[in-house]
Formats: structure tokens, sequence, C-alpha cells
């Protein structure tokens, strides 16, 4: 048994409260509009200064924004805008940082989340420093300039590697990863194009390349606020992952998992033997109802079916009308059931729990709804599933060969990626009403079992 190491109820644990949706969108809104306000700045106070030298012997206009560094723009004329929008744009660039980091579940990663986070706000630092030091402190605005644009070698590779480890961030984290070898290439490009002579002189491309760098790390900070403040946007409440299964996607699911006979019968019994005689049983999203159906044949029990899918709920009545027994299949949702409290003696779940929009609501409902001294049984996919066990599952649905490659590759390249570890499962059912849990394993997937007192 794995319990719970902090309290569960509600009276006596401390939560801490999770910043607001509205908060943590425009606190991630400053990773977009800092790049945004620095490139505006040099964008029109270069314009704004002529092509030849001004006092401090900055070039402006067209010319000077190819060959002169813009940090150049900080002295002379107009020096002091361009410093203030250094710092402002810092500042709402380390805002943005806070916030991006506020949409993302680290899990039991905390520190590797905060170490990224403080990696990140070093460009942040950056900017600020170059604001507040100018070209004429030059040691000083140099170590700004390496805060904002060598430091992103480290955090692009050290972040990108963080957020291949979360689903939702997954696929950017692997775009970032080659954030890091461009930046480095784009450095030594600059320095390799940077020569005081020469831009002293007005020419060269030093500027060019200089903010060519610029834009393409300040890039990648846009890129993670908008993919924060899209997580962060107020959804509309939806019970699975995924597209639903309804029409033609519950029926061609219905032919291709109706060969698994022996897994439903298998799991049928497991379940028969936990369930005290007369008892009754709820099964969570059944999709055909193949399992509950099972279950009927073995007789003795009361079955019941909630799905979210109407086209299910439909499909599994008809099924169970041809096999001759009573099961009421319901339509509604796992994380809001339409039943009393107290209400079954056994529930369980196959196949379908890591598609749940709301997994902890729905081991709380599970919760509510058993009867004192009720179980429950979540069977499911294990994220490190491995091909060899993915084939050997397959193997035993008694699919066509065309139907056995689309299933395979279907679990290895779709489920697998909304499956849970089992240190994720665990603390999952840990933070439930249930507050422990026991996990069996076997083939590809566990058993994870419940017990209300």
């Amino acid at each position: 048994m794995t319990t719970a190491t902090n309290t569960r109820s509600a009276t006596t644990s401390k939560v801490q409260k999770a910043p607001g949706r509205a908060s943590t969108r425009w606190l991630a809104f400053g990773a977009i509009a800092g790049p945004f306000l620095l490139n505006l700045a040099w964008i029109v106070l270069g314009l704004i200064r002529p092509d030849t030298k001004d006092a401090w012997g900055v070039s402006g206009g067209v010319t000077g924004m190819i060959t002169q560094p813009f940090s150049g723009l900080g002295l002379g004329r107009n020096g002091s805008l361009f410093n203030t929008a250094f710092v402002m744009s810092g500042l709402l660039l380390l805002f943005g940082v806070i916030g991006i980091f506020q949409t993302i579940d680290a899990g039991g990663r905390v520190v590797t989340r905060r170490v990224c986070a403080a990696l990140l706000a070093l460009s942040a630092v950056g900017l600020v420093v170059c604001g507040v030091f100018t070209l004429k402190s030059f040691l000083l605005h140099t170590a700004g300039f390496a805060l904002g644009s060598v430091t992103p070698v480290a955090s692009f590779l050290a972040t990108g590697l963080f957020l291949r480890g979360i689903p939702s961030w997954r696929r950017f984290g692997t775009w970032l990863l080659v954030g890091s070898p461009l930046t480095l290439v784009l450095l030594v490009l600059y320095f390799v194009t940077f020569d005081l002579a020469t831009m002293a002189a007005g020419l060269g491309v030093a500027g060019l390349t200089e903010r060519i760098l610029v834009i393409e790390v300040l890039g990648w900070f846009v890129a993670m606020g908008l993919l924060a403040m899209r997580q962060a946007s107020p959804a509309p409440a939806k019970a699975h992952k995924g597209p639903a299964m309804e029409g033609f996607i519950a029926s061609w699911y219905a032919r291709n998992t109706k060969g698994d006979v022996r897994g439903y019968l298998d799991c049928a019994k497991s379940v028969a033997e936990r369930v005290p005689m007369g008892g009754s049983v709820l099964e969570l999203a059944p999709g055909p109802g193949y399992l509950a159906i099972e279950l009927a044949k073995l007789g003795g029990h009361q079955v019941f079916g909630l799905d979210i899918s109407h086209s299910f709920v439909r499909i599994a009545n008809d099924n169970a009308h041809a096999e001759g027994v009573s099961i009421e299949f319901r339509q509604g949702n796992a994380s809001q059931m339409p039943y009393a409290d107290e209400s079954f003696d056994f529930v369980v779940c196959r196949a379908a729990f890591k598609n749940f929009a709301d997994p902890g609501g729905a081991l709380n409902e599970i919760h509510r709804v058993l009867k004192p001294g009720g179980r429950a049984s979540v069977f499911d996919l294990r994220r490190d599933a491995s091909r060899e066990e993915i084939k050997a599952q397959v193997q035993n649905m008694n699919l066509s060969a065309l139907n056995a490659l689309w299933t395979n590759l279907t679990f290895r390249f779709f489920l697998l990626k909304n499956a849970y570890d089992k240190e994720t499962i665990e603390r999952m059912a840990a933070k439930s009403a249930f507050g422990q849990c026991e996990m069996l394993q076997s083939g590809v997937g566990f058993d994870l079992r419940l017990a209300k007192p």
C-alpha cells in the first residue's frame, strides 16, 4: 500500500492556492511585451537618427542599424529613451518568465523548474543591466550583454530537456533544444564580425549580426509566452482529452476492440472476486460495454455504465440487448457523476482513465459514490510499457494485419503520450479523497486498487 504523506481532508489540510488564470496570463504576456518593446525602440530610435555619426560617434539610420551595435543607441541623442526601453523590456521579460513557469506543472521536479526559471530570468536581468550601464561603462554593459545573450546557450538546453518531460510542453521543449546550438552559432558569428575599428568607420555587419542574435533569443521567449498564455486561457470544460469518441470514431473503436474477449473476461473475473454477492458495480467509460457485459454474464451483480460519449451509450445498450443481459448505461461525466452518495459496492475503469481531463476529480467522485467498505480498480496503460509488451497486447486482440499495425502505432505514438507512470498515478491517488492506493503491474498496464473505509 502506498500511503499519502499529507492529510487529504479538506478540513485539516492546508492547500496553497494556485495563481488565477487571469493573473498568470498577464504575467506570461510580459514575455511577449518585453521583446516587442525593445525591438520597437531600436527600430524607431535607430531610424530617426541620421546615417551620419552623432556627437558620440554612433551612427543611426539604416546604415547604423547594419554596422553599429544597437547598444550604441543608449548614447547621444534619445539615449535615455533607449536605456529606459532596455530596463522596461527586461522587467517585462522577467515577469513573463515568472508567468510562464506558473503555468507549468512540474510534478515532482519543483527544484528543476525553479532552476530553469532562474536561468531564463538571467536574460531579463541582462537587459536591465544594459539599460542601467551604457557603453560608457563598458565592462558592466558587456556583463549585461553576456547575461542576455550568452546564458541562453545553457538556459535553452536545460529548459528544453525539462519541458520535454511535460506532455503539454514536450513538442516545444524539443524545438527549444535547437535554440541552444543556434544561439551559440549566432554568438560566434557576432564576435567574428565584431571589430571596433570597422564599426568606428561605419563599416561591417556587426550591428546586423547582433540584431539577428537578439531577435533569435527573444523569439524563443515570445514563443514560450504565447504557449503559456494559451494554456492559461479559460477553456470550456471538457471531460476528456483528445477528440470526442462519437459517430464513426466510436463505431471503429467498437469494432477493433471487440476481439479482446479474453482480456475483458479476465478483467471481469478479477472484479467479480472482489464484489459481494448481489452487489452493484459501476463501470466508468465502458465504451462499447464489453467489460460490463462480461461482468453481467457472470451473474450475481447489478451492473451499471457511465460514458461521456452518446454514441458509446447507444452502442453499449445495443450490445447488452444482443447478449441478453440487463445493464443500465447512462451518459455522463466521470468527474460529475449523476449518482447519489454511496451508491455502488465497486467501481471499475478500464483503458480510459488516461483520457480524463480531470483525473483527480474523477477519483474523488469514485470515492463519493462508493459505499463504505467499497472498492475500485483503475486498469490502464503504463507510460513505460515497452514495444515488446505493446506488440504482445495487440496480438491478443485478434485484429487484421492492417488494424493491428494501426493499433500498434496508436499505442506507441498517441496512447502512451497521455498514459501515467507509477509515481504520478500514486501521487494522484494520494492527493485524492482515498489518500492511499495499491498498484499492481501486469503486461502493458497497471491495476490501481482503491478502497473506501
